[in-house]
């Protein structure tokens, strides 16, 4: 690509061995950003950086569990002593569980909202630190989810980790706005990534579901989202700061499956 609007920007980005991930940190080192893959998965993670180094890309890679601190800021250590900086950190990693309610382990419950909400604490803290010590401000963006606003089934642990997630990028834009760092959250629709995933995708069935509530008719491509995500990392967004960025092809904005024939009059004095 020749547009290198994030030329020398060092990016780094959890859970980008694979699916949106993925697509996020491939962009990212396209337009001449130095790539950091930060990822549990070091065989998938090695897989990317050498593919990216193929092309010519400058790519780290940290093998890193984002649940636990110091394994956080060792990952944060290393980047620092290979490139001295930090400019855009994407909190990205998630993991799926899907079960009712009642049927629920604690464990289960841990499982999923320990990666998604406190592995994005985790390493939000240890990013702002780095930038506030560069004292050049950066962006810190976090990868939401359409469930963080709008309730599913089978999906307790998900949709409370995700609304987490938006409520501490709120926060966090209020603190770190005074270090010129901007932190807003991207949140995709249901995403296609059964090419790039080891777990492959959801179910025929869930997908045909979820396409009756999608005005723009399909699923979002990981290129929908990385895309969003290198705006809000570019200049152009340089004052959008505390934000959701619905990235869902129109799920968000109502009920696209409650459709059928209105009354066309009703008596006077009824509600609608």
């Amino acid at each position: 690509m020749d547009n290198k609007r994030f030329q020398g920007k060092v990016t780094a980005v959890t859970g980008a061995a694979s699916g949106v991930g993925r697509a996020i940190i491939t962009a990212f080192v396209r337009e001449g950003a130095k790539g950091v893959i930060v990822d549990i998965d070091r065989e998938w993670a090695e897989m990317v950086a050498h593919n990216l180094r193929a092309e010519g890309g400058d790519v780290l890679v940290c093998t890193t569990d984002i649940t636990e601190a110091a394994q956080v800021d060792a990952m944060m250590e290393t980047i620092q002593k290979a490139h001295s900086r930090l400019d855009i950190f994407v909190n990205n990693a998630g993991v799926g569980l899907h079960k009712y309610v009642i049927d629920m382990s604690e464990e289960d419950w841990d499982y999923q909202v320990d990666v998604q909400l406190n592995g994005t604490f985790l390493c939000s803290r240890a990013a702002a630190r780095q930038m506030i010590r560069q004292g050049q401000g950066g962006r810190i963006i976090n990868i939401g989810s359409g469930a963080g606003t709008n309730a599913r089934v089978q999906a307790a642990p998900h949709c409370a980790s995700k609304a987490g997630v938006i409520m501490l990028t709120k926060v966090m834009a209020l603190e770190l706005g005074k270090h010129q760092i901007t932190v807003n959250c991207v949140s995709p629709g249901l995403t296609d990534i059964a090419a790039t995933s080891r777990h492959g995708g959801p179910t025929p069935e869930y997908i045909a579901n979820h396409l009756t509530m999608i005005p723009l008719g399909r699923l979002a491509r990981p290129e929908d989202i990385a895309y969003a995500v290198l705006f809000i990392a570019s200049e152009q967004a340089a004052f959008i700061t505390g934000q959701a960025l619905a990235v869902d092809g129109g799920y968000g904005a109502g009920k696209l499956s409650i459709q059928g024939p209105h009354a066309e009059s009703r008596p006077q004095g009824d509600n609608p």
